[in-house]
Formats: C-alpha cells, sequence, structure tokens
C-alpha cells in the first residue's frame, strides 16, 4: 500500500447505481469474504452499508465498493463527487450519523479527493 492506495486487484469489486437497494447488494457482495458470519463480518458489513448509503443519497450517479481481504481487511466506496463527506452536527436531525458509526467501529477511515471524484475508505483488524 503505497499512500494509503492500493495498487493491488481488490478481492471484491461491486459497482452500484444510485439505488436504494444499493447497501444491501454490497453487503451480499461482500458476503463471500466472511465464511462465518460474526461481529468481525457485521462490522464490515455495517460501515460498507454507511458508506454506500450516503452514495445513494447524496449523488446521482452511484459508484463503486471494493473491498481487499487481508489484514487489515480494507474497504473503499468511490463516487464522482469531488467534494468530502461533512459529519453532521445536529442533534435532532434525522440521519447524518453516518461517519459516526464509521468512525466507531472501523480501527482506521478517511477520505481523499480523486480527479474524477472522492474515495471514503476504511481498515478493520481481523480478530485474534
Amino acid at each position: 500500500m503505497t499512500n494509503g492506495v492500493d495498487h493491488t486487484q481488490p478481492d471484491v469489486g461491486f459497482e452500484f447505481a444510485n439505488d436504494p437497494g444499493a447497501p444491501r447488494a454490497a453487503r451480499a457482495a461482500l458476503g463471500r469474504l466472511f465464511p462465518d458470519d460474526g461481529a468481525f463480518a457485521e462490522d464490515v458489513s455495517l460501515v460498507a452499508s454507511e458508506l454506500v448509503s450516503n452514495v445513494v443519497l447524496h449523488t446521482t450517479e452511484g459508484g463503486h465498493l471494493h473491498a481487499w481481504d487481508d489484514d487489515p481487511l480494507r474497504l473503499e466506496v468511490h463516487d464522482h463527487v469531488p467534494m468530502l463527506p461533512a459529519s453532521n452536527t445536529f442533534i435532532h436531525d434525522i440521519g447524518g450519523r453516518g461517519l459516526e458509526i464509521v468512525d466507531g467501529i472501523a480501527d482506521h477511515w478517511g477520505a481523499r479527493l480523486e480527479g474524477d471524484g472522492k474515495t471514503l475508505w476504511a481498515e478493520f483488524r481481523r480478530p485474534v
């Protein structure tokens, strides 16, 4: 991995449209990485769902999810909007807590601007 970018082929690649069913489909695409359900699979699936949901809610074109089955497991979700996300700080708003969930679950996460949009990434250490 160089500068937070892994140049190897992902173990899971999933393209999605701006479709409310995309988060569920993303979780299903990741399912082959988890032969046994458990807390680790649930955590990774929840973060993937949150990141894909953000793309569906805040873009018109959809995006793609990539995952590398390593230690740490790495997820990347890319969309075509070249604006970094901002955390919602209004307590009474409905929604807007996705990045707080990501922050509370992932071991590391971040975002980077790219020529054609942005990528949000999250890493998860495997349980011992």
